[in-house]
């Protein structure tokens, strides 16, 4: 009996081995950027980051050209956003804003703060790729690391 169950349980061992290695060849992967779209409406989540940059973000969240999210700054300059990880577009009851993980949600017409940076496209590996359509007449686009409420 003992050796019609050893084959029969390396079988299973060797299938268990094979799917705990595709498991965590996905781990420790961080998802590309992705670009969101709803409604209408564009915008651009960035992928998870290590580091944090400083640069003060601020003005009121507007859509822009080619229906895509944007900050418009006291300056006047309309520059394309690019979301924290893990942000969603929410539309819907005739609002649309975006739910920032941690932050609560931004709607369109409000104001807002945040750090980030100022970054000329391409923005590099895994970053979203800001297409001509949401080109804002600026060569900076604003990368937000992390939203602080008004």
């Amino acid at each position: 009996m003992l050796s019609y169950l050893h084959p029969r349980i390396s079988a299973y061992a060797l299938v268990g081995l094979v799917l705990l290695m595709a498991f965590l060849s996905g781990c420790g992967e961080d998802a590309p950027g992705r670009t969101v779209k709803g409604n209408g409406v564009i915008t651009f989540v960035a992928p998870k980051a290590d580091g944090v940059r400083d640069a003060l973000i601020d003005g009121e969240l507007v859509v822009g050209k080619g229906q895509c999210l944007a900050v418009r700054t006291a300056e006047n300059q309309t520059l394309v956003v690019v979301w924290p990880a893990g942000s969603e577009l929410k539309t819907g009851g005739g609002t649309t804003g975006v739910e920032v993980p941690g932050a609560g949600t931004v709607q369109v017409g409000s104001t807002f703060t945040a750090g980030g940076g100022y970054v000329t496209p391409p923005l590099g590996d895994d970053m979203p790729s800001i297409p001509e359509t949401c080109a804002s007449g600026t060569d900076q686009v604003a990368v937000i690391d992390n939203l602080n409420r008004r």
